[in-house]
């Protein structure tokens, strides 16, 4: 071949890539939001790959060369949510040596929640969907994790609870909380939800209740 015909057939190549790629993230895009409209209306166990074809307007076919089943459909969806959302977090955080300001990796999370409600309030009920909430939790108490190990270094000592402890416990609030707000149809801002979160969770109930042992209140767990 020769270089002029190489030279003509990479720059073809070059311009079939891109369509391609589009034509796929198109395909999918198609599939994944089938399978959230059926979720929200009739339930994930019920949902078959026919249904979600046939919302999708789709062949079974063209399915298949993307996924294995709906459960891999979900989760990939998942995925692509979660590696989506570590890098608004990373972006929004840029300059900020990690996470030193949470504030803005929490008012991160709200606003990628509110942006993806559907696949996040799939996600949150739990049920089929439970292996997509564990990665989704995973996630949010990895970068977590991150925080509190850097706070503990800084704070020249160990944390009072486990880092690991700390974490999960972090990124089952934050989860619950994002799942009240969604259910209710999101009526505050993510600003404003987010500084309520981080009031409770970094001020906590000693500001609403009073520190422990005055007014009758006890942390004691005796009977």
């Amino acid at each position: 071949m020769s270089p002029r015909s190489q030279s003509f057939h990479h720059a073809e190549a070059s311009v079939t890539a891109p369509r391609t790629d589009r034509r796929t993230n198109r395909t999918r895009r198609q599939l994944r939001e089938a399978l959230l409209a059926l979720i929200l209306e009739k339930g994930y166990d019920s949902i078959t790959v026919e249904d979600i074809t046939g919302r999708a307007d789709l062949g079974r076919t063209t399915f298949y060369l993307h996924y294995r089943d709906k459960e891999d459909l979900l989760l990939q969806s998942l995925e692509t949510l979660a590696q989506e959302l570590v890098e608004q977090i990373g972006l929004n955080n840029r300059g900020n040596d990690g996470l030193r300001q949470p504030g803005a990796a929490i008012l991160t999370v709200f606003q990628h929640a509110r942006e993806h409600a559907a696949l996040y309030l799939v996600i949150l009920q739990g049920g089929a969907a439970v292996p997509a909430l564990d990665r989704l939790q995973s996630v949010v108490a990895e970068v977590a994790a991150v925080f509190f190990t850097r706070r503990a270094k800084a704070l020249g000592k160990p944390l009072d609870v486990p880092v690991e402890t700390a974490a999960s416990f972090f990124a089952a609030s934050l989860l619950g909380f994002i799942t009240w707000w969604l259910r209710r149809g999101t009526p505050e801002s993510a600003e404003e939800i987010s500084a309520l979160f981080l009031r409770m969770i970094f001020r906590g109930m000693v500001d609403l209740l009073g520190e422990p042992g005055k007014g009758g209140f006890t942390l004691d767990q005796a009977v």
